[in-house]
């Protein structure tokens, strides 16, 4: 798989703005975990009609409609690369998905976005069940942050 074409595409049809604040600190167990996110808040995101938001739960993903359509074969060819085809037809979450694309989880996420704009598949989270902000995030960390399944016909999605 071409992991350096792929985020090639990726730094050309995406960008990611956070969604709190640019450090946070918390505990897990007893384990203090600081968290940076060094992008511009999402509320500077430009709002145009030539751009798309996906909540990706962690940060939201800015997709450009225009280059993103124009670089959708080549991205489709490097899917057509995936290791494990069967896992990606099956909808693997970003923690799975990532590594095997050859990315970094942010990566990952910016991945997702684009598919979802691109008609490639639908992202999957919390929310996607009527959930809240704060079980939508737990559900995430723990992997709960998925795309529906990438090369499957409806006629397979049936069976």
């Amino acid at each position: 798989m071409n992991s350096k074409k792929l985020y090639g595409i990726l730094k050309e049809t995406t960008e990611v703005y956070r969604k709190g604040a640019a450090i946070s600190e918390k505990y897990v167990g007893d384990t203090k975990v600081t968290e940076i996110y060094n992008c511009p808040h999402s509320s500077q995101s430009p709002n145009s009609e030539k751009y798309e938001k996906v909540d990706m739960v962690f940060v939201d993903v800015l997709v450009d409609r225009e280059k993103a359509e124009q670089r959708k074969s080549d991205l489709e060819g490097i899917l057509a690369e995936y290791p494990q085809p069967d896992r990606l037809a099956g909808g693997p979450s970003y923690i799975e998905l990532s590594p095997n694309c050859g990315l970094e989880q942010e990566g990952g996420l910016r991945l997702m976005a684009l598919g979802k704009v691109l008609g490639l598949w639908d992202v999957v989270s919390g929310k996607s069940f009527g959930l809240g902000e704060a079980e939508t995030l737990e559900l995430a960390g723990n992997g709960l942050l998925m795309i529906t399944g990438y090369g499957v016909t409806e006629t397979e999605s049936a069976k």
